[in-house]
């Protein structure tokens, strides 16, 4: 059973790798057979999934600044609650919430779901915001 050590050891890895841009590092947060998805998408199964569909979101949405708000963990779960400036592929900046729902097995992130604004981003990624 992991622990709140562990559990808080693999989340400071996991996020300092999303300041970073580094997917690769990202990805070998989760089990082998983690599961990494953003609300309303699909969810990963292998480890080849996880590093397209994180290297996908750091590519689509470039983290410039993160504050952490709130870590609840509960093991072997964790809700972290952050707020990024982000800026997207065609140039625009944007600032928004996200709440990731965690849970973690051996040492590892088994499952992380993101929830955000999904029409903020779209409208962030689609151009200039009036």
């Amino acid at each position: 059973m992991d622990t709140r050590e562990t559990i808080e050891s693999i989340l400071d890895a996991a996020y300092a790798a999303r300041q970073r841009q580094d997917h690769e590092a990202a990805a070998a947060c989760f089990t082998e057979d983690g599961c990494f998805k953003a609300n309303g998408g699909l969810g990963t199964a292998s480890r080849a999934e996880q590093h397209m569909a994180i290297k996908a979101t750091f590519e689509q949405f470039e983290l410039l600044s993160f504050t952490q708000h709130c870590r609840i963990i509960d093991p072997p779960r964790a809700v972290v609650h952050w707020r990024g400036t982000f800026r997207a592929k065609n140039g625009q900046v944007g600032d928004t919430d996200i709440l990731d729902l965690i849970e973690v097995r051996d040492g590892r992130i088994s499952s992380l779901i993101t929830f955000f604004d999904t029409a903020y981003a779209t409208a962030l990624s689609a151009g200039p915001m009036l």
